[in-house]
C-alpha cells in the first residue's frame, strides 16, 4: 500500500523535479535536504507505504514517526522546482517500481518535464576534490551535463529509486539525468554532495549559497581524515603474503 497524502496543488512553470533518496554516503539525501532547507521548499505531499522499513523515526524533539517520503516545492523566476527525498528506500524492487510511478504520476500532472536524480559513485577511496558523473536518457541533455563540468559515466548500474526514476521518466517522454558525486561509501559525505549541488547549479542556473554545505563538509574532514589513517594503519599491519607457488 501507498499512502499520499497531498497538502498542495500550486501551479507551476516549467517545473524540473529533483530527487534525492537516501543511499551510500547520503550524497543525494544530503544534498536535497539542503535544497529544501536553504530554498525554504513548500510542503507539498507526504507518502507513506508499507514497504518501507518496518520501524519509527525518532526526530530530534524526541517524537516518533513513521517513515516517510516528502515531495515539496520552490517558486523560481526562470522555473519553478519540485523536491523529493524520504527517510528510506522501499525494501524491494516491486515497491522501488510501484513508488517511482506513483510519484512521477503525481510530477506529470504538475507539468514536469525533466527529471534529475542525485546519487553516489563509489570508488572506496577517500578523495580531495570529488568528480561528478553523469548519465542522461537525452544526448543533449547528456551533453549539457557535460558541458557544466560532469565526467561521462560509460559503464556500470544505478541501482535503486536514484536511478530507476529516469528510466521510468523516459517512458513517459520525460528527459532524465542523474548526476552521481565521487565518494568512499564509508561515511555521510557532504563534499561529495556539495560537489553535486555545484554542478547542479549551474545546469539549471539556480540562485543557491552553498556556503553552509560547503562549511559542513569541511567539518566532515575531519573525521575522514581519521578513518583514513585507521584504514592505513590496518592495512600496513597486515602480514606480507608469501608467495606459495599455487592457486587454491
Amino acid at each position: 500500500m501507498i499512502k499520499i497524502k497531498v497538502l498542495d496543488k500550486p501551479k507551476l512553470k516549467e517545473p524540473v523535479l529533483i530527487c534525492g533518496l537516501p543511499g551510500s554516503g547520503y550524497v543525494a539525501k544530503i544534498a536535497v535536504d539542503f535544497l529544501v532547507s536553504e530554498l525554504k521548499a513548500t510542503p507539498l505531499a507526504t507518502i507513506y507505504s508499507y514497504h518501507f522499513p518496518p520501524h519509527v523515526l525518532i526526530r530530534a524533539d524526541g517524537s516518533a514517526e513513521l517513515s516517510k517520503h516528502e515531495v515539496s516545492y520552490v517558486l523560481g523566476q526562470n522555473r519553478d522546482l519540485l523536491l523529493y527525498t524520504g527517510d528510506s528506500q522501499p525494501v524491494n524492487p516491486e515497491a522501488e517500481y510501484e513508488l517511482s510511478n506513483k510519484v512521477l504520476d503525481l510530477a506529470e500532472e504538475l507539468g514536469v518535464k525533466r527529471v534529475f536524480t542525485l546519487a553516489a559513485y563509489i570508488t572506496g577511496q577517500f578523495v580531495k576534490t570529488p568528480r561528478v558523473f553523469g548519465t542522461a536518457t537525452n544526448p543533449e541533455l547528456l551533453k549539457t551535463l557535460i558541458q557544466s563540468g560532469a565526467s561521462v559515466m560509460s559503464e556500470g548500474t544505478i541501482t535503486g529509486m536514484n536511478g530507476l526514476m529516469i528510466g521510468l521518466a523516459a517512458l513517459r517522454g520525460m528527459d532524465g539525468a542523474c548526476l552521481l558525486g565521487e565518494t568512499s561509501g564509508y561515511v555521510m559525505d557532504p563534499k561529495a554532495s556539495y560537489a553535486v549541488l555545484s554542478l547542479l547549479k549551474r545546469v539549471l542556473g539556480l540562485d543557491l549559497d552553498l556556503t553552509p554545505l560547503e562549511e559542513r563538509a569541511k567539518q566532515g574532514e575531519v573525521l575522514r581524515s581519521i578513518l583514513e589513517s585507521m584504514r592505513k594503519s590496518a592495512s600496513e599491519a597486515q602480514p606480507e603474503k608469501k608467495d606459495l607457488g599455487y592457486i587454491s
